[in-house]
C-alpha cells in the first residue's frame, strides 16, 4: 500500500471480504446479482411506497414481466413485525442482517423480497 493504514482497516481489504456472508463487499455483490436477475429491480420508475412503521422505509418495484419486489429498511434499533404490515412479502432475495422471523424485520436492517 502507498499509503500507510490502521492496522484495524485489514480486516476491510477485498482479500478479506470475499467470500465472507457478512461481508460489506458479499452484501453489495449479492445486491448486484439480485438487481440483473430481477426484472423489477432494473430500470424503470414504478415504485410504490408502502405504509409501514416509524423508522421504516418501505417499497415496492413492479417489473414489465409482471414481477415485483419489496424492500423494506428498518432504520429502529429495534426488530418490527411486518406481517400485515407488507403486502405479502414472499422469498427473501438480500438481507443485510440474518432473517430468523420471516414476518419480523430485525433492527438495523435492510430486506428485499420477491413479491410471491
Amino acid at each position: 500500500s502507498w499509503l500507510p493504514q490502521p492496522p484495524a482497516w485489514a480486516a476491510l481489504s477485498v482479500a478479506r471480504q470475499t467470500k465472507d456472508p457478512a461481508s460489506t463487499l458479499e452484501l453489495y455483490r449479492s445486491a448486484l446479482a439480485a438487481r440483473r436477475a430481477h426484472a423489477a429491480l432494473g430500470a424503470g420508475d414504478a415504485v410504490r411506497w408502502l405504509e409501514a412503521p416509524d423508522g421504516v422505509l418501505a417499497f415496492r418495484r413492479e417489473g414489465a414481466d409482471g414481477s415485483a419486489v419489496v424492500c423494506a429498511v428498518n432504520t429502529n434499533p429495534t426488530p418490527v413485525p411486518v406481517h400485515g404490515l407488507l403486502p405479502e412479502p414472499g422469498r427473501p432475495l438480500l438481507t443485510s442482517a440474518p432473517l430468523p422471523d420471516p414476518v419480523v424485520l430485525p433492527g438495523d436492517c435492510a430486506v428485499w423480497w420477491e413479491s410471491l
